[in-house]
Order: C-alpha cells, then sequence, then structure tokens
C-alpha cells in the first residue's frame, strides 16, 4: 500500500521495548517511519509510547534512537513519552503537535492501522491516513481476535469528545 505524500506529521504508535531494544512489532513500525520520513522530507514524527515494565527506555526514546542513528534528524521528531495504550498514543499525540488542523498519518502495523486511524480520526484530526508496517508472526493468531475485541471495546465504551 502506498502512503500519502507530504503529510504535515506522522504518529508512530509506540508497542513494547524489551529492554532498550526494539520488539519486532515496533521496530516493523520505526522501519516503517525512517522510510516514510527519508521519502517526505518535509514531514514531522511524533513517537508515541511510554515506559512500561521490562521497558528501561520509553518506547519514544527507543524509536527516537533508532530513527536518528539511521539519518533522521531529531528537530523533526517530537517524544511523547507518556503514553499507555492506543487512545492515549492519540490523544497526547494531539497535545504534542497542537492542532487538529494537519494532515496526519498514523504508523503502526498492519493489523492495528484500521483501530489506530478510527481512533485519530474520533480526537477530531480533520485529515488521516494509515500508514502500515508489514508483521509477520505467529502472534497475528493473537493479534487479529485481539484487536477484533479491542474495536468492540473502543466502539462500546469510548466516544472521546472533541476538544477535549
Amino acid at each position: 500500500m502506498k502512503a500519502k505524500k507530504d503529510l504535515d506529521y506522522i504518529i508512530v504508535l509506540g508497542a513494547h521495548v524489551d529492554g532498550t531494544r526494539l520488539t519486532l512489532a515496533l521496530l516493523e513500525r520505526t522501519r516503517r517511519a525512517c522510510q516514510y520520513l527519508k521519502d517526505n522530507p518535509g514531514t514531522r514524527a511524533v513517537l508515541s509510547g511510554g515506559k512500561g515494565s521490562g521497558e528501561a527506555v520509553s518506547e519514544a526514546q527507543a524509536m527516537y534512537r533508532y530513527l536518528t542513528g539511521h539519518g533522521i534528524s531529531g528537530e523533526r521528531l517530537l517524544k511523547e513519552e507518556t503514553s499507555a495504550n492506543t487512545r492515549e498514543n492519540i490523544a497526547f499525540s494531539l497535545k504534542k503537535i497542537g492542532t487538529r488542523d494537519v494532515s496526519v498519518g498514523i504508523v503502526t502495523n498492519n493489523f492495528h492501522v484500521y483501530r489506530g486511524t478510527v481512533i485519530a480520526r474520533r480526537w477530531g484530526f480533520k485529515e488521516v491516513y494509515g500508514i502500515p508496517a508489514r508483521y509477520r508472526s505467529w502472534r497475528l493468531l493473537v493479534y487479529i481476535p485481539r484487536e477484533i475485541l479491542a474495536l468492540l471495546k473502543d466502539g462500546l465504551f469510548y466516544w472521546p469528545v472533541r476538544g477535549n
């Protein structure tokens, strides 16, 4: 899938870090973000993800290290280091960006793109696009049903008011 070019921002959704090492899911997201940023030099990125148990650094910091180590200027990267789930990734990234009137790409693994973009639209971003990163693992057998349950949960229990 070809991503929309020249977005104002991409939001890279966090995933678990093993100590300081990017796990497969986060590595694929970060690689995809790196390629997008290289192809679109006017785009900035919000790296979204806090520090959970078993993580020596925040997910955002781990992504920052990878991207700057692969030639992306730190000036283009905003770190959002407090979120613990997809809803918080989007909400706290919105605070970093400061406006809903921008085009944003949601960078996450292919199985998670739909939910990430739906949540971004619910938070009021005017122009939202999915930027899928591949994910090939037996864990998809767990992640896909979990994603379906999360969609149901989000749809039934979370109706964020725009302007929060």
